[in-house]
């Protein structure tokens, strides 16, 4: 997705403006120059020089699908679809595998899969210019080296837990940083301008809005967070190289906030009571600041983002008895100033943002909030109080 991400973030060089006759198109670059070019920037060495394949939008939309359902067991991507849709980020009809297949098919430009070690450039408009086709095989070159000499972790990028979507960002945004070093290094403005503007409309997805928002965040606040990386390792990539091998992000506070990372800032750990009355957990997991903030933008948009800002850690738990579901989410927060303006904004919330489907109680006490989620209100208050307890959850 760096190609989608690239242009969603807007053309960052800027052109003089002059009009000049077109000039027959350059060819990209042979694989091993820009490969040379990568380990150049990157101060590593591949062990292998991984072979792209050119693949269609139907057989990137095939081999996705199959990786999905390895590493994405049904049970527990129907759980998340679950959550996402009590908590109204998604609506009832969407169904995250079809989701996933119209993505691979329509906005992936190329792809590094780091359990097969395949390396896939995505025949379509997305790499129809020099500039793109190389961008994508940086980008992507790029993971191959990391995962040669630093060894990627394909369980976490295939997790989608907070702290997987936080380890996501600092991957892509390695990937991405390099990629805006190579163009600047390789191309002149008015060529990336060119190039870039020749793959401005290529579709990327039917996707809802979150969906599309937890897509591009690794790329965006991906680079933004290893950028900071950079800066502290005086511009090289020592320091890249000690999050990715050792010392990822723990949560998506830390890359939102890079000095959270710096200072080790760990997600406080939270406990949610076993729910009794029949009910059973179904999925456990944390949320973090970047969805909790995204919770709250349906109601207040992006004034009220800023009230998950305090955060320090959460849980939820899915919950099933019978067909009904619930949820029950609890959060704490770094300081009493912060819990009551996130108080606020979860109130404008169950206001104006929850699902109408859906009937929703909260809770504070003992430093914490809590948010349930159930068939009736009646049920939504007794799980609201009940999960204030300080005992584990039955199964995580």
């Amino acid at each position: 997705m760096a190609v989608v991400a690239a242009l969603l973030m807007g053309v960052w060089w800027l052109t003089d403006g002059r009009a000049e006759e077109p000039a027959p198109a350059p060819k990209a670059a042979p694989v091993g120059e820009i490969a040379k070019r990568v380990e150049a920037i990157r101060g590593l060495r591949f062990d292998t020089l991984p072979k792209p394949v050119e693949v269609t939008p139907a057989q990137a939309r095939r081999e996705g699908l199959e990786d999905l359902d390895r590493s994405y067991p049904r049970e527990r991507r129907l759980a998340d679809e679950e959550t996402l849709k009590l908590l109204g980020l998604i609506d009832p009809s969407v169904d995250l595998r079809e989701v996933s297949g119209s993505v691979f098919s329509e906005g992936v430009a190329g792809y590094y899969d780091p359990r097969t070690k395949r390396l896939r450039i995505v025949r379509g408009t997305a790499t129809g210019t020099r500039v793109i086709t190389e961008m994508v095989l940086a980008h992507e070159l790029d993971h191959a080296l990391e995962d040669q000499r630093l060894k990627l972790d394909a369980d976490a990028v295939a997790g989608s837990d907070d702290a997987s979507l936080a380890y996501t960002a600092l991957v892509e945004g390695s990937a991405t940083a390099l990629m805006y070093r190579y163009v600047d290094d390789r191309f002149g403005d008015e060529e990336t301008f060119g190039g870039l503007a020749a793959s401005a409309f290529a579709p990327t997805g039917n996707l809802p809005p979150y969906l599309m928002a937890q897509l591009v965040f690794p790329y965006t606040q991906g680079e933004a967070f290893v950028k900071r990386l950079l800066e502290l390792g005086s511009g090289g990539w020592s320091v890249v190289d000690t999050a990715l091998r050792d010392r990822p992000p723990a949560s998506t506070e830390q890359v939102m906030h890079p000095e959270a990372y710096v200072d080790a800032d760990q997600p406080r750990r939270v406990r949610i009571a076993p729910p009794g009355g029949g009910w059973r957990v179904l999925r456990g997991g944390t949320l973090g600041e970047w969805t909790t903030g995204k919770l709250l933008a349906r109601a207040g948009g992006t004034a009220w983002t800023e009230a998950a800002a305090g955060w320090g850690g959460d849980r939820y738990a899915l919950l099933g008895r019978g067909a009904a579901r619930a949820l029950v989410v609890r959060w704490v927060w770094d300081t009493p100033g912060d819990e009551r303006e996130f108080l606020l904004a979860l109130r404008d919330w169950m206001a104006e943002g929850k699902p109408e489907s859906a009937a929703a109680a909260i809770s504070a006490s003992g430093g914490a909030v809590t948010l349930a989620i159930a068939p009736d209100a009646a049920r939504a208050r007794a799980l609201a109080r009940g999960a204030s307890s300080s005992s584990r959850l039955a199964r995580d």
